[in-house]
């Protein structure tokens, strides 16, 4: 067991972004520029990112920076090409738009859902029709690039990766070689960010077929069972999974640093149950009075609708059917009222058949052990006030399920794995967007010994050891609760780019990978175990260097949080 610091620190980084819609991409790329600005050996940290893990939100700025990297870009050029994107380019009512029966698809194999329209738009806005032959080559520095989803055939992971890496997939579903090649990143950025309820699942390998994929057509003429593909965060939402187990039979972790870039909160809000209405009025009617009372009303509207077509039929009667402006008008009408009577019964007569085509082809998803308990339950006796929180209440128990709660456990599972290997000691570093908070900084226990006291050299010498007001301060305070309190989503309101809302969330991800990789050079230097010492004098050097430049960003940012947005990228 090797817990002290790498021989080479900073040599070999590995970078996890997680998901998180627009919030996560935002965030994520305040991180990369943070992670560009600060230099240890002559080079940019971020260029010694070896391996990039990716998760939904995250993979839209993963996808992106790989991609334009290994075209040879700067990241100046990246970094504006995304926050016009991310400013201007409203996902979800493009993607809305785009299953206009009108809409022009450049792929028309495709199944046509939202989904697939979001994979159509990233490939027009963001990829440019780029395939994962396009990150292969020499010019990047990234070696690994991993952008995860996961498969519901066989409950697993299913990966997204470049040639150097291995296949794509999992092992019960291997993508190799040209048909690995031929995945459009588009359809991988729309796999990995295709969460429940908002999207249904892309399916493999039928729509990623395109008009230049000869390998991935020849898997489906195979005719394998299809598999649906679904939001990385599902399987693990920070992408740590696929860093630890890259080379993980190695005595000694292969990177010198793992960076988890995470915009998920470890809060819930408490549940609450539907407020149950009072028994009264319309809440009083049951179910099968509801029924009854909707077939009286349909009687009465047709009894009511025939005697005023008879009525209007009538009248011309009295003026002997003359050629007149007002038997016209009466007859008129007449035609009018029979045509929508005749449209209403052919709509209603519809709506029951589907309805009752609907109700059949759900009650075959329940298994018969259900349908025998629920035999008993009279349905039609219960009133709207009870009704009402039997569903409500389940309905919001399991989006809560989908969204918060198994996430949340993956959440905690992961970090667990990596914080309770002491080999990843002085190898890890959590750059969370709620980590400048008031709620959090207080209980942070990266900034404690295991004891609970700090290190007496740190505790003398760390920038980061006070009060939140003393450490934080007002300025950050602001910037992070906004950013932090930002939901997911695949857009920004016109009133949130007013508020400024994408340059918040970038400036947060930048000053809290700043604050972090600031507490990380800390205990490197100073902890008393942490075997910075036995270092080569060289890298000692370095090392220090590197953490000067940091603390003096930090100030500055505590005094100008925005400061790096204002100043030319490189």
């Amino acid at each position: 067991m090797n817990n002290t610091v790498p021989v080479t620190p900073l040599e070999k980084i590995a970078l996890s972004c997680s998901g998180g819609g627009y919030r996560a991409a935002s965030f994520h790329l305040g991180a990369l520029a943070y992670l560009n600005r600060l230099h240890y050996n002559g080079r940019p940290l971020l260029e010694r990112v070896e391996m990039l893990s990716t998760v939904s939100g995250g993979t839209i700025t993963g996808v992106v920076y790989a991609l334009r990297k290994q075209q040879g870009q700067s990241f100046s050029e990246i970094y504006n090409f995304l926050m016009e994107q991310l400013r201007t380019f409203d996902l979800i009512k493009a993607g809305i738009e785009k299953l206009d029966p009108g809409a022009v698809w450049q792929n028309p194999g495709k199944t046509k859902n939202l989904i697939n329209a979001f994979a159509e738009l990233y490939h027009l806005h963001f990829t440019n029709g780029a395939t994962f032959a396009d990150l292969e080559g020499e010019l990047s520095h990234l070696k690994t690039v991993v952008f995860n989803s996961t498969e519901f055939t066989n409950a697993i992971d299913f990966r997204f990766r470049n040639k150097a890496a291995g296949y794509c997939g999992n092992y019960y579903n291997m993508v190799q070689g040209d048909a690995a090649a031929e995945i459009r990143l588009a359809d991988a950025i729309a796999a990995s960010s295709c969460f429940p309820g908002g999207f249904e699942p892309i399916l493999w390998p039928d729509d990623f077929m395109h008009e230049a994929s000869p390998a991935i057509k020849q898997i489906k003429e195979k005719k394998l069972p299809v598999s649906g593909l679904m939001d990385g965060g599902i399987y693990d939402n920070q992408g740590i999974d696929a860093i630890l187990n890259y080379r993980k039979n190695d005595a000694v972790p292969y990177f010198d640093l793992v960076i988890v870039s995470d915009v998920a909160s470890p809060y819930m809000t408490p549940y609450a149950p539907f407020a149950e209405g009072l028994k009264k009025g319309f809440n009083e009617w049951t179910v099968g009075e509801i029924k009854t009372k909707s077939k009286k009303i349909n009687l009465l509207t047709n009894a009511a609708l025939l005697f005023l077509i008879t009525l209007l039929v009538v009248l011309p009667v009295f003026n002997g059917y003359t050629a007149t402006f007002w038997t016209g008008l009466s007859l008129g009408l007449a035609a009018g009222f029979l045509l929508f009577l005749a449209m209403k019964a052919i709509a209603l007569r519809k709506a029951r058949a589907g309805l009752a085509g609907f109700s059949g082809r759900l009650l075959k998803l329940v298994p018969e052990f259900y349908k025998e308990k629920l035999a008993g339950l009279k349905m039609e006796a219960l009133s709207l006030h009870r009704v009402e929180p039997l569903l409500v209440d389940r309905l919001q128990s399991l989006v809560t399920l989908l969204m918060n709660v198994f996430l949340k456990v993956v959440r905690r599972l992961n970090y667990k794995i990596l914080y309770a290997n002491d080999n990843y000691t002085y190898r890890r570093i959590s750059n969370l967007i709620k980590g400048l908070t008031r709620e959090d900084f207080d209980s942070n226990s990266k900034r404690r010994s295991e004891d609970g006291a700090p290190d007496e050299k740190l505790a003398a010498n760390s920038v980061l050891l006070g009060t939140y007001d003393q450490v934080v301060g007002p300025l950050i305070s602001d910037i992070v609760e906004t950013a932090s309190g930002f939901g997911t989503t695949l857009w920004f309101t016109e009133q949130e780019q007013l508020a400024g809302m994408l340059q918040n969330l970038v400036v947060a991800g930048e000053f809290t990978m700043c604050c972090n990789l600031l507490e990380y050079l800390e205990k490197v230097i100073y902890e008393k175990d942490s075997g910075f010492d036995a270092l080569d004098g060289r890298v000692r050097e370095e090392i220090t260097k590197t953490y000067e430049l940091c603390k003096t960003d930090w100030e500055h940012f505590r005094q100008e949080p925005a400061f790096m947005v204002n100043e030319p990228k490189t």
